[in-house]
């Protein structure tokens, strides 16, 4: 039986050494104290929820500076750069400092949410049984199965997802392997294009899914978002793209496949048994994230993503309770919820960390730009719609071939977007091309969040997965998204 992945984390270091242990509580504890009161802030007519936040939010930078690596001490320090020069040069400068504190906490708080979810999957055993199920596929159906199988996992579990099937792909290519054999052609090959169909599934789930940061912070920086046609336009356009890298991926390798058969090189792979009772369990829990982020939502009338901030802590206490021995449900869960808090949690402080920076960054940074001066300079409202579109999908990928994150992009982008007077596009478009810049940047910059993590899970470089396995598929992209942004705003 495959188990689910292990990681080795720093949290599962201090619990063998008991003097680390009041600085993760410590960490933990406030963790726990930032999304609680960032779902009161959102859900409840009390300003000072907010500043509760705002103070965990700098009680977890300092309890956790020493888990901190030189990517966000950079990010922290290009913060604290741009807070200085806006007290010099903007009037309203402690207004917008606040607002980007409000944004980083918000971020924060949503990126924890989401982890408790990959905690509920992974111990999941139907979770793990899914998984290998799509890697056994048949090479016809393989790729569609794991870009698939990847795609719905993220909208459960985010990164979660890359790290759950990238060992499970590399346990698979090397189960008829004797341990530390190099990989011979065809299973390097193997190798290769699931990953491959595990990062593009990955990154195209970020168009549509209430679960992405980047459909978190949209509406809380552009107006006007109709938020169910984004999700219905971001949706066809992950289907336009699984259909478009399956044919990609064929034609790619349909040669090197003639060929291997030909040589008698491949062996013919059984389908394997489909998991029903995994495949239950799993579509229960994805029912029930769904109905209620749709109850909260409509209940209190906010968008969906903040819905599914207040159903993830709810799902994960049901997927944990269930997952305990019958007769041990109460201790076992309190056993468990004790371990998430103060051990697990503490383990996404660089996650929590870059993505609030991104918010605090792209929030501030984009009242620094002239942007009124700049979009009359270049002739902004007269420009055709599609290559505005074009223009903001790209802009993203390109800031990331130089180490800017998506994420950050996303809040710069929307929040300059947000000050345009006049924009000559509708604003749902325009937010649809900022996450479908995310989305390219994903899997075409190394430095992205999804690139770093599959790095990390497989031992290839990020840009080995970007650059070289994924670099033509990156500019065929762009080159279908203007056909679909001339259809948007012809």
């Amino acid at each position: 039986m495959t188990q689910p992945p292990q990681q080795s984390t720093e949290a599962e270091t201090s619990s063998q050494h008991p003097a680390q242990l009041p600085r993760y509580a410590w960490v933990g504890l406030a963790m726990l104290i930032l999304v609680v009161s960032e779902l009161a802030a959102l859900y409840l007519p009390f300003s000072f929820f907010k500043i509760i936040a705002i103070a965990s939010l700098v009680a977890i930078f300092l309890f956790a500076w020493k888990q901190l690596k030189l990517r966000e001490v950079y990010l922290i320090g290009i913060g604290v750069v741009l807070a200085i020069l806006a007290f010099a040069t903007l009037d309203d400068a402690a207004e917008w400092t606040l607002e980007a504190l409000n944004r980083a906490a918000y971020l924060a708080s949503f990126i924890l949410l989401m982890a408790l979810l990959r905690e509920g999957a992974l111990h999941s055993r139907s979770v793990v049984d899914l998984g290998r199920f799509l890697t056994l596929q048949p090479p016809q159906r393989r790729f569609v199965a794991v870009f698939s199988g990847s795609h719905v996992l993220a909208v459960m579990i985010n990164l979660g997802a890359l790290s759950l099937l990238a060992p499970i792909v590399q346990r698979g290519v090397r189960a008829d392997l004797p341990p530390g054999a190099p990989l011979d052609e065809v299973a390097m090959i193997r190798e290769r294009r699931q990953l491959i169909a595990t990062l593009r599934g990955f990154s195209w789930f970020l168009v549509w899914a209430p679960t992405a940061v980047t459909q978190a912070v949209m509406p809380t920086l552009m107006e006007g978002i109709d938020a169910l046609k984004l999700v219905g336009l971001g949706l066809q356009l992950a289907l336009l793209m699984l259909l478009f890298s399956w044919c990609e991926d064929w034609l790619r390798w349909r040669g090197t496949g003639r060929r291997i058969r030909s040589q008698g090189l491949l062996q013919a792979t059984p389908t394997p048994q489909f998991p029903k009772r995994a495949a239950r369990n799993f579509g229960l829990v994805c029912a029930l994230l769904f109905s209620l982020s749709v109850a909260c939502a409509w209940l209190s009338g906010a968008t969906i993503v903040t819905g599914v901030m207040a159903a993830a802590p709810v799902v994960t206490l049901i997927w944990v309770l269930i997952q305990q021995k019958p007769g041990q449900r109460i201790k076992g869960t309190g056993e468990r919820l004790d371990q998430i808090t103060f051990h697990a949690m503490p383990n996404y402080i660089r996650e929590m960390v870059f993505v609030a920076c991104a918010g605090f960054i792209g929030t501030l940074g984009a009242q620094l730009v002239p942007i009124e001066e700049i979009a009359v300079a270049i002739g902004l409202e007269a420009a055709p719609g599609w290559l505005v579109l074009w223009c903001i999908s790209v802009s993203v990928w390109v800031a990331g071939q130089i180490g800017l994150s998506p994420i950050t992009m996303a809040v710069f982008l929307g929040s300059i977007i947000a000050q345009i007077p006049v924009l000559p596009v509708d604003m749902t478009h325009a937010a649809l091309a900022i996450a479908t810049g995310t989305a390219i940047s994903t899997g075409g910059a190394p430095f992205s969040a999804g690139a770093l993590m599959l790095s990390r899970a497989t031992g290839h470089p990020p840009a080995t997965l970007t650059w070289r396995w994924n670099g033509h598929y990156t500019f065929m992209c762009m080159a279908i998204l203007i056909a679909v942004y001339m259809w948007l705003e012809p």
